[in-house]
């Protein structure tokens, strides 16, 4: 017996952040006044509880985002400036609701939206 392709189309959001920004809103206890959250982590736990069907974080090695000063990994350095890439897969009403939730959050971010195909078998 022969598998078929299955396709169905999804989107990919991707957001690119820096790992020094950080959420001051929501639970605010001592321990996160002190330590505020991360704001990728933020957004990823958010994505999960939103039902999102993937998310991801990713490192960069070396680049710029928003116009911002070239940076680039340093074993030895500061990489707290080094963007992040946040990528949330599924489809296009699900991620702009996501991101019209985050629109605080995410102003100033660069945001970027594409259409891709999510592959299975019959």
């Amino acid at each position: 017996m022969e598998n078929k392709l299955k396709t169905h189309a999804l989107g990919k959001l991707r957001i690119y952040i820096e790992p020094t920004h950080k959420v001051r809103h929501g639970e605010r206890s001592l321990f996160r006044k002190l330590f505020p959250k991360s704001a990728y982590l933020h957004i990823i736990s958010d994505a999960k509880k939103d039902g999102i069907m993937n998310a991801s974080v990713y490192q960069t090695h070396s680049g710029y985002s928003n116009q911002g000063a070239i940076q680039q990994f340093s074993a030895e350095g500061d990489n707290s400036k080094l963007t992040l890439c946040i990528e949330l897969i599924d489809s296009r009403e699900r991620l702009e609701a996501f991101f019209l939730k985050h629109t605080q959050l995410l102003r100033s971010k660069v945001v970027i939206y594409k259409e891709v195909e999510f592959w299975d078998t019959e």
